[in-house]
């Protein structure tokens, strides 16, 4: 497993399924040794990937989301002359290198961009893909790569939100159930269940009010400021 599907697609499952092993072992010493045969058939290790996937297609779902209300994905916004993210200067530098890397029908400018904006954005998406093909070198591209990590484990938690807070609620059920069985009715004194309560509250907070769009967007920008930043790095082809 590489280091990139261990930290931005893995972690996110971790993440969500932490409630479920803490609390597990709150209510059972013998939870552990659960997991542990469990472990040993391989069965964690499939539900991980399996799980790691389903974040995956899910982020990738989200992402589309993302751009379309974003008015773009941050890439194309910032090779555009009307985003002011990047100075003029610098940017028209970008541009001039990246015209000479791939050949396009037009030249994007100020003017192509208010007359043609969609033919525009396609060539800047052109330009993505040329700079993301020229930069899978980890080791010389380490801080993009970094990026790339946080911007993929933030986008597959998201994805992976509405899972990890039905998670949490079926878990406050399931303390509650068994707080009503064990006592023949409620006892709303009783450590462990009001301990539990408490630890899950951290994640809901977590979830529901951390995990959103814009906690997205910081390293989405992040990483594409470090993409188009390589430009200078790329030798003529």
């Amino acid at each position: 497993m590489n280091t990139y599907s261990l930290k931005a697609r893995i972690y996110p499952v971790i993440l969500s399924l932490l409630p479920i092993l803490i609390i597990g072992i709150l209510f059972s010493i013998e939870f552990q040794n659960y997991y542990q045969s469990i472990g040993s058939l391989g069965l964690s290790t499939v539900l991980f990937f399996l799980f790691s996937q389903l974040g995956r297609d899910r982020g990738k779902k989200k992402e589309k989301q993302l751009w379309k209300e974003w008015q773009g994905s941050p890439t194309t916004q910032l090779f555009r002359f009307s985003n002011d993210t990047i100075d003029p200067t610098t940017k028209k530098a970008y541009h001039d290198k990246m015209n000479s890397f791939v050949l396009s029908s037009i030249i994007p400018s100020i003017k192509e961009e208010e007359k043609s904006p969609e033919t525009c954005d396609q060539i800047y998406k052109s330009w993505t893909k040329f700079l993301i093909s020229k930069t899978r070198d980890t080791s010389k591209f380490n801080l993009l790569f970094s990026e790339n990590i946080n911007y993929g484990f933030r986008r597959n938690a998201y994805g992976l939100k509405p899972f990890a807070i039905i998670v949490i609620l079926l878990l406050y059920f399931a303390i509650w159930a068994s707080n009503y069985l064990t006592n023949d009715g409620f006892n709303f004194t009783d450590k462990s269940t009001l301990v539990s309560q408490f630890i899950l509250i951290i994640p809901l907070i977590f979830w529901v009010f951390v995990v959103n769009k814009e906690w997205i967007k910081i390293p989405a920008f992040a990483y594409a400021e470090r993409l188009l930043e390589t430009i200078n790095e790329i030798k003529n082809v």
